[in-house]
């Protein structure tokens, strides 16, 4: 239960994801020799981050057929 004025704003929820990633690219061959092999490979790592949040903004809207 959550108490909210007139067209203030809550979050609900969220999903948070986070991956890693190791890449290795390297020149055919000479990538796969041993000991000078690494002078000829890159290695990347990446971390990525995602957030999903949910907001919610409720706002009372006066029924004008009420008001008379």
């Amino acid at each position: 239960q959550v108490l909210v004025e007139n067209g203030g704003t809550v979050v609900i929820g969220g999903i948070f994801e986070q991956e890693e990633v190791d890449d290795v690219t390297k020149v055919p061959l000479l990538g796969d020799l041993p000991v000078v092999g690494n002078l000829f490979k890159n290695r990347a790592k990446t971390a990525n981050k995602r957030e999903l949040l949910i907001f919610l903004t409720p706002r009372v809207i006066a029924d004008r057929g009420l008001s008379r």
